[in-house]
């Protein structure tokens, strides 16, 4: 966080609370540490293939705190989960053998 958000004062060094205004920022400091943390998750989600996981952990993130990397990677799952639906639909199906009513 680089500035308050109640009077806009710019915050130095993660204070407990703003110099200017004397509100109290732990909260959400800690609310951006989980947003950050869950980011992270995903990476690691993401780096071992597990992308509903990774799904996941990016909406938790940016049910925190909106950031541009975790919409962009959200963004990009949808769109491969998109392609793999397309090419998935196009796939030709395979005809049933001759017999298969006999069974």
């Amino acid at each position: 966080m680089e500035r308050c958000p109640n009077c806009r004062a710019r915050v130095q060094d993660s204070p407990v609370a703003c110099r200017r205004c004397g509100m109290d920022l732990g909260l959400l400091l800690a609310v951006e540490a989980a947003a950050a943390d869950r980011l992270q998750r995903a990476l690691a989600r993401l780096a071992v293939g597990d992308e509903t996981a990774a799904r996941a952990e990016l909406r938790q993130s940016l049910g925190l705190r909106r950031d541009p990397l975790a919409v962009r990677l959200l963004s990009f799952l949808a769109a491969e989960a998109a392609a793999r639906a397309a090419e998935f639909a196009s796939a030709p199906i395979p005809a049933p053998p001759e017999d298969w009513y006999l069974t």
